[in-house]
């Protein structure tokens, strides 16, 4: 199983589980996943302003241990299934962007 993260301006964002390295970067162009980086934030600032370039390389072994244990403590809460490899670690803080708005 390999880990991947997609990198933006040198940080870490999110890390996810891909077969190679052209499947990673498929999965980085997903509006869906490109969408979630543009309405997701950190320090009250989108992850991504959806210009920069996203970069995708293979974790770091820290990065794949963060993805490692969020997933495993996502199917002990239920939230997916133990197969489920679609799962993306976050690596930064989020933030919500609602809390501003209350």
């Amino acid at each position: 199983m390999t880990i991947f993260v997609a990198e933006i301006k040198g940080q870490g964002i999110a890390a996810f589980h891909a077969d190679s390295q052209s499947d990673a970067e498929i999965r980085a162009r997903d509006h869906t996943f490109r969408d979630d980086l543009m309405v997701l934030a950190t320090n009250g600032h989108p992850l991504w302003d959806g210009v920069i370039g996203i970069h995708i390389r293979q974790a770091r072994p820290e990065e794949e241990a963060k993805w490692h244990a969020s997933h495993a403590k996502a199917i002990r809460h239920g939230n997916i299934e133990a197969d489920d490899k679609a799962w993306i670690a976050f690596l930064v803080a989020l933030t919500d962007p609602d809390r501003r708005k209350r």
